[in-house]
């Protein structure tokens, strides 16, 4: 019987999944911006999915050491930044994804691999990519309060869910691998990723993760890294990657992630 904390884990993630899952199916006037006011149409929209996503909040984020002073909505966007950042991190999310489904020897062995190769310097590196995502949101809101909050409620979600890959990888580096404490952190993950895409536009978040699986497929030794040659490979029966997709993958190779896209 799965420990208390665990199961609280395990129905945050069905939750969360679920408002995500959601999220992406409602309207893209209520995802997509710009927002050019609190009171146009747009931001009203938006208003639709707050009461989910402040219970997601709820569920995912400690209370603030002054609760009473924590705003009680989300901050007016008016644009987001191009999607491209997000690539990575949804790499991540990919890879928790994988390893959620993960019981059998073989597969705990393939996620030793997986989590292995990121480093300390990769998942600050996925931090950075959040920081930056989350810096280049352009607010409408008038309050400064509210933005504040509402930067660092995203910025968190990222923080925690790298944390918990780095434990992951503890978790497995040990010789006999313990599957409930590495769910545990699997689910810590998804979690707090899954939050944090909820709160992007949904066409956003499909555009990234439409490119991190096309890249997965490119993958063709299988060691969870994409070569130039892999990037540019076409395979039997298969299309070539637009050119705006080499264009994406070239920039992040050129911040340094190169070996990141797809962990």
């Amino acid at each position: 019987m799965p420990s208390r904390p665990l199961a609280r884990k395990s129905l945050c993630l069905v939750v969360v999944s679920c408002v995500l899952t959601c999220q992406l199916e409602v309207a893209p006037s209520a995802w997509a911006g710009p927002t050019p006011s609190i009171s146009s149409s747009s931001g009203l929209a938006g208003l639709a999915r707050r009461p989910a996503l402040q219970l997601l909040w709820g569920l995912v984020l400690e209370p603030p050491a002054h609760a009473e002073d924590s705003p009680k909505r989300l901050a007016a966007v008016e644009s987001f930044p191009p999607f491209t950042s997000l690539v990575p991190v949804f790499g991540v999310f990919g890879l928790a994804q994988s390893a959620a489904q993960a019981s059998s020897t073989d597969e705990l062995a393939t996620m030793r691999q997986r989590f292995g190769q990121l480093s300390d310097t990769d998942l600050d590196a996925y931090r950075f990519a959040c920081t930056q995502y989350i810096a280049n949101i352009r607010y409408a809101d008038p309050d400064d309060k509210v933005i504040s909050f509402d930067k660092a409620a995203r910025f968190k979600a990222c923080d925690d869910a790298m944390a918990a890959v780095g434990r992951a990888r503890e978790v497995l580096a040990k010789s006999t691998a313990d599957k409930t404490s590495f769910q545990k952190e699997v689910s810590s993950i998804g979690v707090n990723l899954a939050s944090f895409f909820a709160l992007i536009p949904k066409e956003d978040f499909k555009k990234a993760e439409a490119l991190s699986q096309k890249m997965r497929l490119l993958d063709a030794d299988k060691d969870s890294r994409l070569s130039d040659e892999e990037a540019k490979m076409v395979r039997s029966g298969a299309q070539p990657l637009p050119q705006e997709d080499l264009d994406v993958i070239t920039a992040l190779r050129k911040v340094g992630f190169g070996n990141l896209l797809i962990p």
